[in-house]
């Protein structure tokens, strides 16, 4: 009878913690759509050209892959790779997330998205890269949602 009873405890117990593992499934969805709006003022600071608040949505370890290069790591080294994109005004640069996903802790999360950066060349014609990107996002302490990884590759070129 003590054996049934205490299998029926362990059992209860493993039932009302098993919720306690992960946030509540409404939590994980405001979660995504706040790294997704997030993303969606990241794009805008780039698109003001603005440095400073470009540099505000990075964490101190931020890293990202480029080719041919080292893993590049932390705000500075990011924030100086990005630096002659922003300050070039011949250039226009956007991104939109496509898709926002939270980890079942809420603390980490990952947006996917698309982005073209254009120019006009001196002729007068616009030339557009575009690509696909993945950025991961980690919670703050103080509630914010700062960049730890983003990377990105450029399609092809259209046929002619």
């Amino acid at each position: 009878m003590k054996t049934k009873m205490l299998r029926i405890i362990l059992a209860l117990l493993a039932v009302l913690t098993s919720g306690w593992a992960q946030a509540p499934r409404a939590n994980l969805a405001a979660a995504e759509r706040e790294i997704r709006e997030a993303d969606i003022e990241f794009s805008k600071a780039a698109g003001a050209r603005d440095l400073e608040r470009f540099k505000s949505f990075l964490a101190d370890d931020v890293t990202t892959l480029r080719p041919d290069s080292p893993v590049i790591k932390g705000r500075d080294a990011f924030a100086e790779r990005w630096a002659p994109l922003l300050a070039n005004p011949a250039l226009q640069i956007h991104w939109e997330p496509l898709e926002a996903r939270m980890s079942p802790s809420g603390d980490f999360g990952y947006t996917i998205g698309r982005y073209e950066i254009t120019r006009t060349d001196e002729k007068g014609t616009r030339i557009a890269a575009t690509g696909k990107y993945v950025t991961i996002w980690q919670k703050q302490a103080d509630g914010s949602w700062k960049v730890v990884h983003d990377s990105g590759v450029e399609d092809s070129p259209p046929k002619n």
